[in-house]
């Protein structure tokens, strides 16, 4: 079909081409992980993310409309993992959710803008209620830890006696079976395990992140709408709410994240 003919016949419907492109306006289409629960599931249509963005969706007039996108089914390092960024410069998406930092944003030329932090997340330090209260504890002990993560680069770095796991559902089964006294598992990974980190820990900087909503550099607009969203959202408690309702520990961004000096401070500390 010509652009003649088409002008022709969206005037024939009542319509027009700026009618069009105010349509299109109005969706948010996002990125999400197709399986990263319990930010995101394609299978249930669910997760935290999925209702944070539904609600920024409406508080800037437009329509959530996910894109999914095929994931590894288990994490390895926090800033490179399945991040859909390409996806994003390449236009199938206005926005994705959950990136960590400046970090993430290596080899996009540019090209992507983040909002302000809207959550923090991080590996949190999960014992029985009678077991070590927290990493300070846990000399001449064992602690599952996740293989090729920061988690475990983090107890070498501590010199802490370690085990291995491939997956969060291992470190878990280490510590309620007594192999390990302690478990560092990725917080939204405690999620789908209904556990939770023990009481009044908190993840040092070495091991914690804060969040945030990417955007293409070119869409200062939705950037400046999505963040004015999100403050409301925090502020109200929102946030927090949609945290404990999908079991993700509940951290506002952190003053303080992940560097690679943090990491190496580790050492010294010892």
């Amino acid at each position: 079909m010509t652009k003649r003919v088409l002008a022709h016949w969206l005037i024939a419907a009542g319509l027009s081409i700026p009618s069009i492109a105010h349509a299109q306006d109005q969706v948010l289409r996002v990125c999400f992980g197709d399986i990263d629960a319990p930010r995101s599931d394609k299978a249930t249509g669910t997760g935290f993310d999925m209702d944070v963005m539904r609600a920024v969706a409406v508080r800037i007039g437009r329509t959530l409309e996910p894109v999914w996108i095929e994931q590894e089914p288990k994490m390895t390092e926090v800033e490179k993992s399945d991040l859909p960024l390409q996806d994003l410069i390449e236009g199938r998406c206005d926005a994705a959710t959950s990136i960590p930092g400046v970090d993430a944003l290596g080899g996009t030329g540019g090209r992507v803008e983040l909002s302000k932090p809207y959550y923090g997340v991080g590996f949190e330090f999960v014992s029985s209620p009678d077991g070590p209260a927290d990493l300070s504890q846990m000399k001449g002990k064992t602690i599952a830890i996740q293989f090729v993560t920061v988690g475990h680069m983090a107890m070498q770095a501590l010199g802490l006696k370690w085990m291995g796991s491939d997956t969060p559902e291992g470190q878990i089964a280490a510590l309620d079976a007594g192999e390990a006294d302690a478990a560092l598992v990725w917080g939204p990974a405690l999620a789908p395990l209904k556990r939770a980190p023990h009481a009044g820990t908190l993840p040092m900087q070495a091991l914690r992140w804060n969040q945030h909503v990417a955007t293409r550099k070119s869409d200062a607009a939705l950037t400046a709408g999505i963040d004015a969203a999100l403050a409301a959202m925090a502020s109200e408690g929102e946030l927090a709410k949609l945290m404990q309702k999908h079991g993700i520990p509940v951290h506002a961004p952190f003053d303080s994240v992940f560097n690679q000096l943090s990491l190496i401070n580790l050492q010294t500390s010892r």
